[in-house]
């Protein structure tokens, strides 16, 4: 199996190397500047990785004066090789564009492949997978493999039909092994819907299961037959009723990597094969202990999660295999590019809130739902820090904030492609070294910006929101209402300075999805007087009994309310008496934390309106722009609606009006433009 090359980021290249080549005489490189290449080799051989990049930068200064020679060209690959082990990105792209532009072909195929197999996979680290695949497609002769990591990359980019193309040519390859990827891969694209006239998914996956035989008894080398096992198992058991042979793949991968002597790799695959369907607590508890002792942090964090999902084990194992797990991920934060990792560790937060509600541990049922809102907000800053800002004047700091914090996510990301990949893990070590300067460096310069924007600290290094602080800044008659709506389960949590109150209720979780589905869309064909209506919607009131309870009345005593949740829903048309968002000021949050960012900017600039849906993409954006107004919508909102709610709320801005006191204010006023807006707009922040 391949092991994975690295490559990265450095502020370098000076000007010259972005000069055309002023003739086609191939340019001399001096002896001086061929010592310092030498040098610079000799450094990173031993691992002076910063000391190299120096030599390099001062050799190619030099050397690029009268155009790029092929030993400045040859260094520029080490120097690239240099910056992926070290996750310097943006270094490493201005790398590989300069010597796209000046290759010219004298750079032999191999050095040329060797880059762009790095480029390439920093590009995915990030979450860029089409400019990932556009780096892949230079590849010079790429082998079967190559090309089938290119289509993974499309498919994850949306581009299906481009993966597809490949992966059918990569199906008909004589090479079993290469050939059941292949149809792994048609599988998954198949899955999708997205493409018309594929052969059904049960019949890809009988072929799966045909071809899989004849990649047991080839004669490759085990790393090929368990990445091929591997590949077709994933791709299996996104199918209910294939699971068990995507079980089957697992055991026999197991048991190659078992004969062949790879320890990690045996410790990865008993994890997974114990995934599907034994799930037994015994094997989790063995590769916890060994991810642990091999410094694999995120296989450690999955398996935590896996054990607190056995049902048959006490609760009180349970609650400490899932608090274990989130603690792990407050010092090892899943990036958002790690999708699968990502659900993992919501469904492991939701059930352990779930366990501490049935022991009525309220205190501990917050606090654990604070740090899955701290570990949310971690990767809305990952997300979002390209839209990071500081005053003029401070653009140095401000850059490298966004391109330490960039840097950070995608070595995070690599650490668990090592795990996906099942190789790589030598470079662990200088990626773990990489991630620790890197952090010690943002602390430094977070100190900095602090300097001239106080809320810095506090937008990009939260930390876990408690109880006691939470109630000390909500002011009174302002409460903050969460809703955790589960599959059997929904519990929902009133935090006031006074108080605090749980509700839980044995509902249907899709229950609960699909009368709030029904009430949106109630929402999005009322006409312009149809607050009456809506009081008496049927699904209306079962959400408020189900969901509220006694805590319908309680909530009527206060003036103002936050709602957080996950997932956005209009939660302000609950209520007994009177929908509590019709004489109320009311706001919305994905996680708590994000209370304490928000509180005391005054509102200026922009007013935007975001997808109620897609409550993420407004915490992001208002995590770095927190003195705009941001509102969710509903219901779908024409440009003239748009423009008509922003002259309308321009006016109260400059008053000094937040956002949920403009639309509070609308309501008062029967009949005038605006009035009914607060059915179906919210704000977003805790203003």
């Amino acid at each position: 199996m391949k092991s994975i090359r690295l490559l990265c980021h450095r502020v370098f290249l000076p000007l010259c190397l972005a000069l055309p080549l002023a003739s086609c005489r191939q340019p001399e490189t001096g002896a001086d500047t061929l010592a310092l290449y030498q040098e610079a080799a000799r450094l990173g051989s031993q691992k002076r990785y910063q000391e190299a990049l120096d030599r390099y930068d001062r050799a190619l200064a030099a050397d690029t004066l009268n155009g790029v020679s092929r030993a400045a060209l040859e260094a520029l690959s080490r120097k690239s090789r240099i910056e992926f082990l070290t996750g310097r990105y943006s270094g490493a792209f201005r790398t590989w564009d300069a010597l796209r532009r000046h290759d010219g072909g004298k750079l032999p195929d191999s050095l040329h492949n060797a880059v762009a197999l790095d480029t390439g996979r920093m590009y995915a680290e990030l979450g860029m997978y089409g400019r990932a695949a556009l780096v892949m497609a230079t590849l010079k002769n790429p082998v079967a493999w190559q090309r089938f990591d290119r289509a993974r990359l499309l498919f994850r980019a949306g581009k299906v039909g481009e993966a597809l193309r490949i992966y059918e040519e990569l199906a008909a390859s004589e090479d079993a092994a290469v050939s059941m990827s292949g149809l792994s891969g048609i599988l998954d694209c198949a899955l999708t819907g997205k493409v018309a006239g594929l052969d059904t998914p049960d019949n890809l996956a009988g072929k799966i299961a045909v071809i899989s035989g004849r990649v047991l008894k080839m004669e490759a080398s085990p790393e090929v037959k368990i990445k091929a096992l591997r590949i077709a198992s994933r791709s299996l058991q996104q199918m209910e009723t294939q699971r068990p042979n995507a079980s089957y793949l697992l055991f026999r991968a197991l048991a190659i990597a078992q004969q062949a002597g790879y320890p990690r790799l045996v410790a990865i695959l008993q994890f997974e094969s114990n995934n599907i369907i034994v799930r037994k607590p015994d094997t989790y508890r063995s590769v916890i202990e060994y991810f642990g002792q091999r410094n694999m942090p995120f296989a450690k964090v999955a398996a935590l999660f896996m054990l607190g999902r056995c049902s048959e084990l006490p609760p009180a194992e349970r609650i400490e295999a899932y608090r274990l797990g989130l603690t792990a991920c407050q010092h090892y934060g899943i990036p958002a590019t790690a999708a699968e990792y990502v659900a993992l560790e919501h469904q492991a937060a939701g059930e352990l809130g779930d366990l501490l509600a049935a022991q009525g541990r309220y205190t501990e049922l917050f606090d654990a739902t604070a740090l899955g809102g701290y570990l949310e907000q971690q990767r809305f800053m990952q997300t979002g820090i390209s839209g990071f800002r500081l005053p003029a004047g401070h653009q140095a700091v401000q850059n490298e904030i966004i391109e330490q914090s960039r840097d950070i996510s995608g070595l995070l990301q690599r650490k668990i492609t090592m795990l996906e990949d099942g190789t790589g893990f030598v470079l662990a070590p200088i990626a773990d070294k990489a991630i620790r300067e890197k952090q010690g460096r943002l602390i430094a310069l977070i100190a900095e910006a602090a300097k001239v924007d106080g809320s810095v600290p506090g937008r990009l290094q939260p930390q876990p929101l408690t109880l006691r602080t939470l109630q000390k800044s909500l002011r009174p008659g302002e409460a903050l209402v969460r809703f955790l709506i589960r599959d059997s389960l929904s519990t929902s949590m009133l935090v006031s300075g006074r108080e605090m109150q749980i509700v839980r209720a044995k509902v249907s979780g899709a229950e609960v999805t699909a009368r709030f589905a029904a009430l949106r869309q109630r929402l999005v064909s009322a006409g312009p007087n149809s607050e009456a209506a809506l009081a008496n919607d049927e699904n209306r009131r079962w959400l408020t009994g189900a969901l509220l309870q006694s805590m319908a009345s309680r909530l009527e005593g206060y003036r103002r309310l936050i709602f957080v949740s996950r997932k956005a829903e209009p939660f302000h048309l609950l209520g007994q008496n009177s929908m509590l968002g019709r004489d109320r000021q009311v706001s919305w949050l994905v996680s708590e934390g994000e209370a304490s960012i928000d509180s005391g900017v005054s509102p200026q600039g922009g007013i935007l309106f975001f997808d109620a849906t897609r409550p993420q993409k407004a915490a992001i954006y208002k995590l770095f722009h927190p003195a705009d107004q941001v509102f969710l919508s509903f219901k779908p909102i024409s440009e003239h609606e748009v423009s008509g709610m922003k002259t309308l709320m321009k006016q109260a801005v400059k008053s000094g009006s937040s956002g949920s006191e403009i639309l509070k204010k609308a309501a008062r006023n029967s009949g005038a433009p605006g009035s009914q807006a607060w059915l179906w707009l919210g704000s977003y922040g805790a203003e």
